[in-house]
């Protein structure tokens, strides 16, 4: 008799070996569905509007400042940073200068010496705003300037107006 119920438990144990419960299949299947990634889309940069003011340079407002608002002939102080541009004046080539890089903010007054675009984009700007400047090669350096900014060149300048002086 003791043969018998060892014989038995014995055969159960071997059965018992083969199968897997319902909770270790389940977690068979967890750890399926766990390995799958789940892709989120990034949300699309949404790029300023492009605005232009009736001299031809177009500009966009980056940050909109708080402050008092540039008028001609205003003396300021900001940071700036110009590039050359593409043919469509949209796409930023070599960098050409920039106060930002020298840690030293630029002082100038508006409509005296300094080229018409940078002039006429920032005037109705505010103190504390950044702006983007699209200038055409009409409204910057015809000519060109230098060994760095070559006739009818179209620009672009990043200026932040950091206060009126």
């Amino acid at each position: 008799m003791k043969n018998l119920i060892a014989l038995a438990l014995m055969m159960v144990l071997l059965g018992l070996s083969g199968c897997k419960s319902d909770s270790e299949g389940e977690a068979d299947q967890t750890a399926a569905v766990d390995q799958t990634e789940t892709v989120v889309a990034e949300p699309a940069t949404v790029e300023p509007e492009i605005m232009t003011k009736p001299s031809g340079v177009r500009y966009q407002e980056l940050v909109v400042g708080t402050g008092a608002v540039a008028v001609d002939q205003m003396q300021i102080e900001c940071h700036y940073t110009l590039w050359l541009a593409d043919e469509t004046g949209t796409v930023k080539g070599e960098k050409i200068d920039s106060s930002v890089d020298r840690g030293k903010p630029f002082r100038c007054q508006l409509g005296v010496r300094l080229i018409q675009g940078w002039s006429d984009g920032m005037i109705d700007m505010k103190e504390g705003g950044k702006r983007r400047l699209l200038v055409p090669w009409a409204l910057g350096y015809p000519d060109g300037s230098g060994a760095r900014i070559p006739p009818k060149t179209n620009l672009i300048f990043e200026i932040e107006f950091l206060r009126a002086l």
